[in-house]
C-alpha cells in the first residue's frame, strides 16, 4: 500500500512539472469558489473526511491542498488550522501546517477548512507532510 502511495506521488510530480524552467515555487491561499470545477469536485468528494487532501493539476504545474477539519461530532473538539507553509530542499517538498483543537464551535476566527495552491518550480521526487512538526500522511490524493 505504501509503495503504491509513494509511486502515485512520484508519478504525479514527474507529470506535474515536465520541463518548464520558468516556474517558481510559490504558495497562495485560495477560496473554494476560485478553484476549477474538477478540483472543487474532488474536494467536495472528500469533504466528509477530515485531514489533508492533495490534488495534482498537471495542466498548470500546480498542487492544490485542502486542509479539512470541518467534521465535528457533538461534544468532541473541533480542529482548526493556524499556519501553512511550503519549503523545498533538493528533491523534496515539505508541506507543514499547524493545527489546534477547541470546544468553541462558533468562533469564526477559527479556520477549519483551508485551500492552497502551490506552483512548483521543478520536478520533485518526494512530498512530505508535517502537522505541528510531526510527519504525517495525506488523507487522499488525486489529479488530472
Amino acid at each position: 500500500m505504501f509503495r503504491r502511495f509513494l509511486f502515485v506521488i512520484l508519478l504525479g510530480i514527474v507529470l506535474l512539472v515536465g520541463c518548464n524552467s520558468n516556474l517558481s515555487l510559490s504558495l497562495t491561499e485560495k477560496s473554494e469558489g476560485s478553484l476549477s470545477k474538477d478540483i472543487q469536485s474532488f474536494f467536495h468528494d472528500v469533504n466528509e473526511q477530515n485531514g489533508v487532501h492533495l490534488y495534482f493539476d498537471n495542466q498548470n504545474s500546480s498542487i492544490f491542498v485542502y486542509l479539512n477539519g470541518s467534521n465535528v461530532k457533538q461534544g468532541e473538539k473541533a480542529v482548526h488550522f493556524t499556519n501553512f507553509n511550503v519549503k523545498a530542499d533538493r528533491e523534496t517538498i515539505s508541506l507543514s501546517y499547524e493545527s489546534d483543537q477547541t470546544l468553541n464551535y462558533s468562533d469564526e476566527a477559527f479556520s477549519n477548512e483551508l485551500f492552497y495552491e502551490i506552483n512548483v518550480d521543478k520536478n520533485y521526487e518526494t512530498i512530505k507532510l508535517f502537522n505541528n512538526g510531526e510527519e504525517t500522511h495525506f488523507g487522499s490524493i488525486s489529479g488530472n
